[in-house]
């Protein structure tokens, strides 16, 4: 049933593109202010809410799998206390017995030398059960009758004493063995649970991948669309100037709004003059003016749209992050080959007047620069866009650092770049990051178990969110119950409408964790804190349906699941905005033998080939590539204690290799080759793969930062 509503509502969309006749130029020659055009980021929902749809699937598969692991934590320690229980109750009944034995052989002392017994009868059987068959061991009797005396209570108290610390080490080892058999009762049990539901899972997302494929296409028409519609819009404005008569003047004739040419006035935004820009007023109504340069960089960047992306690349076929910009800007600047180089030599200038053309900057101070577009209106760019696959018009994303205008020369003071860390290029060109590894044991819950319950969750689709999905994670809890850091960071304190009370905590390397509708907050902005510290309480501030928390995990400012890192302490996550193991073929490219990876890895791999080739006379081996969830949830049935938690492998995000012919064996030549040579093409070994590594796994190698970002 699901899937025919699906299909029915991506037929619908698919009409709806047919319907949405782009405006013609003529069209607006007669109203030069038309309406805005029909949202196609509403329209686009479709794709994002299948997406959201698997990404609360793999949440629910998470769920489970933390459950699981605490559940073999909990059977093991348990374990350890059973053996621990048993082997003190051994040591202790070894202790008793000897005790005991050496009570006999006094007592048969006793006995033979005609001394009374002072302990009883009942005693005396009782201490000369041990010894019964070794009277003979009895010690010189005048020994004997020395110690009688003196020991014979004494011992008979410490053999009682030992006994009775063996019964009851006995009884707690017993106790401990019962609840570790069912500890592993358990984990046994919720492994079952966890195969199945993956497994169900798996099901469940095959059956979106039609789907999934369809509203890919749809969503390409839907680009297109939009693309059209930003051109559109920008061209009605030429219209409105050339109707107006305003010829665009020369950037350095109006850089000065207090020194513009006669008959421009000066541009205002929030208030306050625009500098680089003008405006003149035709039939009661303001025209902005934009110098000649601007319109060139902004007529240049539109006939870049739909051109291929291409890591590092400036064009004429392909272009990277800062390729479409650098073409744009020519020949009036040549902006420099790094974006962190490109922020010091052009004045930025305020959020609140960013005009077309503009560069836009994107990224933050924990990772650096990674990403830069052309301002259009409407909070629109034009960038290269590697999730899209090419230049498109686009957002301007959340993370955006700032807003450069090259018409206005270099900065009148010192512009200060972040230093790029070695994270940023993950996130290049409105990527989000495929791997972020928060360390074994540094990653906690924001709530104490036993405090909280699983709400809403990340991805669910619904009018109440401005997004059109959930983009946390829901946890139930009462009013006061305490929140905790999930690591370590640096807190800033914010109180926007829909949260209330917020506490945002930068972890570094692109990661940031948000946790909202407190009801109070209990610590300063800009303090740093630690992992399973105290920073506030729950509540139900802003825009809240009832008591709990909402939590974020942020990827370069985007969004992200947080269930894989709660359930693994690290997590792969988004790319393309496709769940892990849920990429059409559309999207990926092919490298050999049916493998397939995602593009740029692709052509990555494609070049490292080419130098194995070279080297060893023979192609290289490659025995696995992208997997899908479905092949995930296969081999993690049968190697759960290998294969990464379904949903988690960076084998679901096509950068991952499982190579062979000697590779898969250190110290081979082949291996040592590899290990000198793939990271000229991006290539890398990670850390615990590598030989001492927590998984030491030869074979396998991920695409990472690429030789130009």
């Amino acid at each position: 049933m699901l899937g025919k509503s699906r299909r029915l509502r991506l037929a619908a969309l698919g009409a709806l593109v047919a319907v949405l006749a782009l405006p013609s130029y003529a069209a607006y020659a007669d109203d030069p202010t038309p309406p805005p055009p029909a949202s196609v980021t509403d329209v686009n929902r479709s794709l994002e809410q299948l997406r959201a749809e698997a990404a609360a699937i793999q949440a629910d598969v998470a769920k489970a799998t933390i459950a699981y692991t605490n559940a073999l934590t909990a059977a093991a320690t348990a374990e350890a206390a059973a053996k621990k229980a048993e082997k003190f109750a051994a040591a202790s009944k070894t202790k008793s017995e000897a005790e005991r034995r050496r009570l006999g052989l006094l007592t048969a002392q006793a006995y033979q030398m005609g001394i009374p017994t002072v302990i009883g009868t009942e005693s005396m059987l009782w201490s000369l059960a041990p010894i019964a068959e070794n009277l003979q061991e009895i010690a010189d009797r005048q020994t004997a009758i020395m110690q009688l005396g003196s020991t014979q209570v004494t011992q008979y108290q410490t053999a009682m004493a030992a006994e009775s610390t063996a019964g009851t080490a006995a009884d707690d080892a017993k106790t401990k063995r019962a609840a570790a058999d069912q500890a592993a009762t358990t984990a046994r049990s919720l492994g079952e649970q966890v195969k199945t539901k993956a497994a169900d899972a798996s099901m469940a997302m095959n059956g979106q991948l039609a789907d999934l494929a369809g509203a890919t296409q749809l969503s390409t028409q839907l680009q297109s669309v939009r693309n059209q519609q930003a051109l559109s819009r920008w061209q009605t404005y030429l219209a409105e100037l050339a109707a107006a008569k305003v010829k665009a003047p020369p950037a350095s004739t109006i850089k000065n709004p207090a020194k513009l040419p006669a008959g421009l006035k000066p541009l205002k935004a929030g208030g306050q003059p625009v500098a680089g820009a003008a405006s003149v007023v035709d039939g009661g109504r303001t025209v902005r003016v934009l110098p000649a340069e601007t319109i060139r960089a902004v007529n240049q960047a539109f006939t870049l749209l739909g051109k291929p992306y291409g890591v590092g690349a400036t064009g004429p076929d392909k272009y990277g992050c800062l390729g479409a910009a650098r073409v744009a800007w020519q020949p009036y600047t040549t902006l420099p080959s790094l974006i962190g180089k490109v922020y010091p030599n052009y004045q930025k200038v305020p959020a609140a007047s960013v005009q077309p053309g503009d560069l836009l900057v994107i990224g933050s101070k924990s990772v650096g620069l990674f990403h830069i577009g052309i301002a259009l209106d409407n909070g629109e760019m034009i960038a290269s866009d590697e999730a899209k696959g090419s230049v498109v018009v686009t957002s301007v994303p959340d993370s955006l650092y700032g807003a450069l205008r090259p018409t206005l020369g270099r900065p009148a003071t010192a512009q200060v770049a972040p230093a790029s860390t070695s994270e940023a290029s993950a996130f290049r060109c409105g990527n989000t990051a495929t791997t972020v590894d928060v360390g074994s044991g540094a990653w906690t819950w924001p709530l104490a178990e036993g405090t909280y319950e699983i709400g809403t969750p990340f991805g669910q689709a619904g009018p109440m969110w401005s997004s059109g999905f959930h983009t946390g994670q829901d946890f139930p809890a009462a009013i006061g119950t305490p929140v905790r850091a999930v690591t370590a960071g640096t807190v800033r304190v914010e109180h926007p409408a829909w949260a209330g009370n917020l506490v945002r905590i930068d972890h570094g390397n692109g990661l940031e964790t948000l946790y909202a509708h407190l009801s109070s907050i209990n610590v300063a902005d800009g303090a740093h804190v630690t992992a399973g510290q105290r920073i506030g309480a729950v509540g139900t501030e802003g825009n809240s349906t009832g008591p709990h928390l909402h939590f974020e995990v942020h990827l370069g400012g985007d969004a992200v699941n947080p269930m894989p890192f709660l359930a693994t302490g690290s997590a792969s996550v988004g790319w393309g905005g496709y769940s892990n193991g849920m990429i059409p073929a559309s999207s990926l490219c092919a490298i050999s033998n049916g493998h397939m990876l995602r593009c740029d890895a692709a052509a990555a791999y494609l070049q490292l080939a080419s130098a194995y080739k070279s080297r060893f006379g023979k192609a290289i081996c490659i025995t696995d590539s992208y997997r899908s969830y479905a092949s995930q949830v296969d081999l993690y049935g049968r190697k759960p204690s290998l294969a990464a938690l379904p949903g988690t492998s960076n084998h679901g995000w096509g950068v991952a290799v499982d190579l062979c012919g000697g590779i898969e064996r250190f110290n081979t030549t082949q291996y040592q080759w590899m290990v000198s040579n793939a990271g000229n093409y991006g290539w890398v070994h990670p850390s615990w793969a590598r030989q001492g590594g927590n998984r030491e796994e030869p074979w396998h190698w991920e695409f990472g930062k690429p030789a130009r970002a």
